[in-house]
């Protein structure tokens, strides 16, 4: 491949043998077909690079590396990438194939900005739903919109200028949180930020031990975990109190319930005094905390009910 392509797609992957050919499906299905997918093999000990070397399109660019954990591995990407435009996947996600079709859309208006998306939650009981509701607002902080609205901007749904890759870089200390951390220095720049009209990424969220996603309910007393919290404490300077507070109850508070319970409850208290987060969320914060796989049961049972089928956004 010799012309620049429109996209470069980063996906890092690590012992995903058994996700990795449905998530690359979802990209070579896209709508749209300039693009190259740069795929980091992040030192995985199952099949995943014998998978990844049987496939034949010409779009696909295999990267392998030693252990170093996802945003080493996005790094990687980054600096292999040829892209005008770099959007990133983790290997147990789908796109539908509108995704890259609705990003030129976008792009098309204002070439210049970083592009997120709402994701379609599959928590494997066979109903979907769909987050984040809001979109963040032109002069709103990312702050306020993470940590008081309780929003967020899911890695598989970001697209950047490839000439931002100069300016952030995913921290390789940060585990749990990474999303945020990245989002968060991209926002420091002065990029705008802009929603997709409609969700395009089908999210795994099924429960699982090995999901960085899930460490609250599996471990969220680790380092994986708590690693994201001393970042964030070179952020404060830059957020309101009503966000630091936020924070602490949405992410501090989990793991202290384990250790620390009544610091913990304290944590939500200081939130809903703020105005950080409201009654009702300080309720399901404290199911959250202290009983985390009955929060999890009790959620899973209301998208059962609740949720839409996967028709609804395919159709």
């Amino acid at each position: 491949m010799s012309a620049r392509p429109r996209y470069s797609i980063v996906i890092p992957t690590y012992n995903r043998a058994h996700s990795i050919e449905q998530t690359l499906s979802g990209c070579f299905d896209q709508s749209f077909k300039d693009f190259e997918i740069v795929t980091v093999d992040d030192g995985s000990s199952d099949d995943t690079l014998e998978v990844l070397n049987r496939l034949t399109d010409p779009r696909l660019v295999i990267v392998a590396q030693d252990n170093a954990g996802p945003a080493a591995a996005r790094n990687h990407g980054m600096r292999v990438a040829r892209g005008e435009y770099i959007a990133f996947l983790d290997s147990d996600d789908i796109w539908l194939p509108d995704f890259l079709k609705q990003c030129e859309s976008a792009l098309s208006l204002d070439k210049n900005q970083l592009l997120y998306g709402q994701i379609i939650v599959d928590r494997g009981v066979n109903r979907y739903w769909v987050k984040p509701d809001i979109a963040i607002q032109h002069g709103e902080s990312i702050y306020d919109y993470l940590y008081i609205k309780g929003c967020f901007i899911q890695t598989s749904t970001m697209v950047i200028p490839a000439s931002l890759k100069n300016r952030v870089s995913w921290d390789e200390s940060v585990t749990f949180g990474d999303n945020d951390q990245f989002a968060i220095d991209c926002f420091q720049t002065g990029i705008k930020f802009n929603m997709l009209e409609k969700p395009q990424t089908l999210y795994a969220d099924a429960i699982s031990a090995d999901a960085l996603s899930q460490l609250p309910i599996f471990d969220g007393t680790s380092e994986k975990y708590t690693n994201f919290f001393r970042w964030m404490q070179t952020q404060r300077p830059h957020m309101s109190e009503q966000a630091w507070h936020g924070f602490r109850a949405r992410f501090e508070s989990v793991g202290l319930a384990r250790t620390a319970p009544l610091k913990s409850f304290r944590l939500l208290l200081a939130a809903r005094k703020a105005q950080a987060m409201s009654t009702k969320g300080v309720c399901r914060q404290l199911i959250q905390n202290y009983a985390p796989r009955l929060y999890r049961r009790l959620v899973d049972q209301y998208v059962k009910l609740r949720g839409a089928p996967l028709s609804a956004f395919t159709s």
